[in-house]
C-alpha cells in the first residue's frame, strides 16, 4: 500500500473551509495521494482504522455524505437482522455504528444533554466497534483508500451508494447548517462542493473507485435513484446480495418501515437526538429534510449548474459511469 502524507487544508477554499465549518470538526487536513479531505483527528486514528480487524460476515454500508446513507443503513439492518428484531427501535448508531465518528470529534468533546455511553461522546462508538456481534453492520464515509486494509483481503459484503451530486450538495449545504455549524449562504457552499474542499471530499473519486469495483462478488453498487423508484425491488436486491430470503410480505414491511415518511417519524433512525449546532438558522431543519430526487432544481441558479457541468464532465471524462449526465 502507497504511503500517505497528511497537510493542512490549503488555499482559499481551504481557508474557507476551516472559518466556516470548523464548530464541530475544529479543523481540517488533506490526505495525499489523492487531495483526500478529512477531519484533523484522522491522523491520530488512521493507523487504528487502517488496521482494524475485518470478519467476513461484516456489511458496511459506505456512502459519500447525504447520498442515503441512513435510508440504506436502515434497509440493510432489516434484512440482516429481520424487522421485528428487538434492536430495532435502539438507535441507529449503536446498532450500526459510524466507524471514523472518533475521529471527527474532539477527544475533550463534552455535553451534559448526552448519556454518558452515547456514541456521539469520544471514544464511546469505537467500544461498540469493538463489542457489537456477528454479523456486524458498520457505516462509513471514508474514501476507499483510508478504509481498513482487511477490506480488500477478507473482502466483507459492501452496499456502496452513490446520489447526483447535485441533489448530495444541496442536502450537505442544510446537514452543514444544522450539524456542523455552517453559517454562510448556499452560493459559498456550492463553491467549497465543486472544490472537492468538504469533508470526505472529492466526490468523483470516492464514487468511481467503487463503481470501479461494483462487479466484484463483494460489492453491490445502488443508486439513490434506484431507491426512490422501487424500494422493494431495491430491498430485494440487497437481501438478495447478502443471502437473505425474505418473503414478499416481510420485503413490503422492510419497504414501508423504510419509507421517507415513516423513516423522518422514527427516533431511532432520525437523528434528531444527535449534537447539533446551536444557532438560530438552524432550529427548524430537519436531518431528514425532504429525501427527494431533482430538489437541485429548486436551488441552483444557471451559472451554478453551468460550473457543475464543467465538474461533473471533467472528472468523467474516461469514465464508463453513465448517470448524472444529463444537463440538456
Amino acid at each position: 500500500m502507497a504511503s500517505i502524507s497528511w497537510k493542512p487544508v490549503e488555499g482559499p477554499h481551504g481557508e474557507e473551509l476551516r472559518k466556516t465549518l470548523s464548530d464541530i470538526y475544529v479543523d481540517f487536513l488533506e490526505v495525499n495521494p489523492g487531495h483526500l479531505v478529512v477531519p484533523i483527528f484522522h491522523k491520530d486514528w488512521y493507523q487504528r482504522q487502517l488496521d482494524f480487524p475485518i470478519k467476513e460476515d461484516d456489511v458496511w454500508v459506505v456512502t459519500y455524505p447525504k447520498s442515503g446513507t441512513t435510508w440504506m443503513q436502515e434497509v440493510t439492518w432489516c434484512v440482516v437482522r429481520g424487522i421485528d428484531h428487538p434492536q430495532t427501535s435502539l438507535p441507529l448508531m449503536k446498532r450500526f455504528p459510524f466507524f471514523e465518528w472518533d475521529c471527527m470529534i474532539a477527544p475533550e468533546f463534552t455535553d451534559e444533554r448526552l448519556c454518558p455511553d452515547d456514541p456521539c461522546l469520544p471514544g464511546n462508538t469505537w467500544k461498540i466497534l469493538a463489542n457489537i456481534s456477528s454479523p456486524r453492520t458498520i457505516k462509513s464515509h471514508l474514501q476507499e483508500p483510508l478504509l481498513p486494509k482487511q477490506m480488500w483481503e477478507v473482502k466483507p459484503k459492501i452496499v456502496y451508494v452513490c446520489r447526483d451530486p447535485r441533489d448530495v450538495c444541496i442536502s450537505y449545504y442544510f446537514h452543514s447548517m444544522k450539524l456542523d455549524g455552517y453559517k454562510k449562504e448556499l452560493p459559498d457552499f456550492v463553491e467549497l462542493f465543486l472544490a472537492d474542499m468538504l469533508p470526505f471530499a472529492p466526490f468523483w473519486s470516492h464514487t468511481l473507485d467503487f463503481w470501479k469495483r461494483r462487479d466484484q462478488e463483494n460489492i453491490l453498487f445502488v443508486r439513490f435513484e434506484d431507491m426512490k423508484e422501487d424500494l422493494p425491488r431495491v430491498v430485494r436486491k440487497v437481501a438478495d446480495f447478502l443471502g437473505k430470503e425474505p418473503s414478499t410480505e416481510e420485503v413490503m414491511r422492510i419497504a414501508d418501515h423504510c419509507s421517507f415518511g415513516s423513516m423522518s417519524k422514527n427516533k431511532a433512525v432520525n437523528n434528531e437526538a444527535i449534537y447539533a449546532a446551536q444557532n438560530e438558522k438552524c432550529k427548524e431543519l430537519k436531518f431528514m429534510r425532504k429525501g427527494k430526487v431533482g430538489d437541485w432544481k429548486n436551488h441552483l441558479t444557471d451559472s451554478q449548474i453551468k460550473a457543475f457541468k464543467e465538474w461533473t464532465f471533467k472528472h468523467l471524462e474516461g469514465s464508463d459511469f453513465p448517470y448524472y449526465r444529463d444537463y440538456e
